[in-house]
C-alpha cells in the first residue's frame, strides 16, 4: 500500500506542477502574445476551468496519499526506535503543500469565480485584473511546489 501511495502521490504532484509549468511558460505567454483581451480571456476562462478541475482532484490525491505516506513512516519509525519521527524535509513539504492548498482554494473560490462572473459580465477590466492576480497566486504556487520538491529531496 505504500509504493500505491508514494506512485499516487508522485503523479498528483506531477499533474499539478505540469500543469502550472505549461500554463506558466508556455500558455500563457502564447496568449499575450498573439490573442486580443477577451477571445483569450474566453481562452483562459475554459482552459482554467478544466485545469482547476483537474487540480481540485490532484489535491484530493495528495493530501489522501501524503497522509497515509506520513502516518507509516511515522509508525515506522516509532516502532524501529521507540520514538515517532519524520525528516525534517517531510515537515517542510507538509506546510508548503498546505499552504499551496490554500492558496488554490482562494484561486478557485475566490480569483476564479470574480474572473468567471466578469466575463460573463463582459466587464474586462475587471476581468484582466482577476486574471492578474490569478497569475500572481499560481506563480507563488509554482515556486513553493519547487521548494517543497528540493525540501524533501535535500533537507534531511
Amino acid at each position: 500500500m505504500y509504493d500505491i501511495a508514494k506512485l499516487i502521490h508522485l503523479v498528483a504532484g506531477i499533474v499539478w506542477m505540469g500543469g502550472m509549468t505549461f500554463m506558466l511558460l508556455a500558455l500563457r505567454p502564447a496568449a499575450l502574445a498573439l490573442m486580443e483581451p477577451q477571445p483569450r480571456a474566453r481562452l483562459m476562462g475554459e482552459v482554467w476551468r478544466r485545469f482547476f478541475a483537474i487540480v481540485l482532484v490532484a489535491i484530493a490525491a495528495l493530501f489522501f496519499s501524503g497522509s497515509h505516506l506520513y502516518t507509516a513512516a511515522f509508525k515506522a519509525s516509532k516502532l524501529a526506535s521507540g520514538v515517532g519521527s519524520v525528516p525534517l524535509g517531510w515537515n517542510v513539504m507538509l506546510v508548503l503543500g498546505i499552504t499551496m492548498m490554500l492558496i488554490f482554494g482562494h484561486i478557485y473560490f475566490a480569483g476564479f469565480r470574480k474572473f468567471q462572473r466578469a466575463v460573463a459580465a463582459a466587464e474586462w477590466p475587471i476581468a484582466a485584473k482577476a486574471a492578474g492576480q490569478i497569475h500572481k497566486l499560481v506563480l507563488a504556487n509554482f515556486v513553493l511546489g519547487w521548494v517543497a520538491i528540493a525540501a524533501v529531496r535535500l533537507v534531511r
